[in-house]
């Protein structure tokens, strides 16, 4: 639909399927076609830098609002009622077929809606409101940046475009991008590559993924799912929860209203820094299992 070739990027939001490693947070229609949407106005955002973020922070938190309106939640537990952590979630997923057919349907409506959003130009932007002195804070550009500073796994593509996830997907509550970071960085090393793998392979990897969810055991071949749950277990377990909205107990009305959170925030600091050494650490150790 854009024409813009970007497998690492693509390869990097396998983890967000399922509300994040199966976990049930924001819905992967709705992360993916936030990502769609901003790789759509990637020349305006190299162009124009910060006030085209703000542009395309407004445009995703529009779509996530035409999501929740129609299909009642952006959050994928919520709209679906299945819990992918569970063999009966996973059954009732697949059996009789209504809840993947959902699943198909809100993709095929949220592609026909962003067709048409994609073309919209970016809302106009008052530059002279930004603090042009101070980098502004992104959490998972920041999670993502340390995680190559630390490990070498990296894609600047990626880093320029995961913004999206301010405030937990264009200022709208959902998942913490510290947390979407940690999970995109370990999709780079160990995502499925759905541009260069055939759809029997693809099948495969999503199964094996979804087994892989209901094991407990440690780790011995790592892939996507298994790696990831342990990153999300660990995050909910210090943060509490997955999403920004009852981590920061707060809705931002505006991308200002964000930064001077964030920026003042010590608990936000702590799972920044916390998603870049669990997802470093996991790196580190299956790095030589697959290089």
């Amino acid at each position: 639909m854009i024409d813009k070739p970007n497998s690492q990027v693509l390869k990097a939001c396998t983890g967000l399927d399922g509300g994040v490693v199966g976990s049930g947070s924001t819905c992967g229609v709705v992360s993916g076609g936030a990502m769609g949407l901003a790789i759509s106005h990637y020349d305006e955002l190299m162009i124009n830098g910060l006030p085209a973020q703000v542009g395309i922070l407004s445009l995703i938190g529009d779509y996530v609002k035409w999501f929740e309106n129609n299909f009642n939640s952006a959050i994928c537990k919520d709209r679906s009622g299945v819990d992918f952590y569970k063999v009966m979630g996973q059954i009732r997923y697949l059996i009789p077929g209504d809840k993947v057919a959902k699943c198909m349907w809100h993709i095929r409506s949220a592609i026909r809606h962003l067709y048409s959003d994609h073309q919209k130009e970016l809302p106009a932007v008052d530059i002279d409101s930004f603090d042009k002195e101070e980098e502004p804070i992104h959490c998972a550009v920041q999670v993502l940046r340390g995680i190559r500073e630390n490990t070498g796994i990296g894609n600047d593509n990626l880093e320029h475009l995961a913004f999206i996830f301010d405030g937990g997907v264009g200022l709208q509550g959902g998942v913490c991008g510290a947390l979407a970071g940690a999970i995109m960085s370990i999709n780079l090393l160990l995502g499925l590559n759905i541009s260069d793998t055939s759809y029997y392979q693809s099948v495969k990897d999503f199964t094996v993924g979804h087994i892989n969810l209901l094991r407990n055991k440690p780790v011995q071949n790592p892939e996507p799912f298994n790696v990831g749950k342990q990153i999300v277990q660990q995050f909910k377990k210090e943060a509490g929860s997955m999403e920004c909205k009852t981590i920061t107990e707060s809705r931002f009305s505006e991308w200002s209203d964000f930064q001077h959170h964030i920026k003042s925030s010590k608990k936000c600091e702590g799972l920044i820094a916390l998603s870049i050494d669990e997802a470093s650490r996991a790196i580190e150790m299956y790095k030589p299992m697959v290089t």
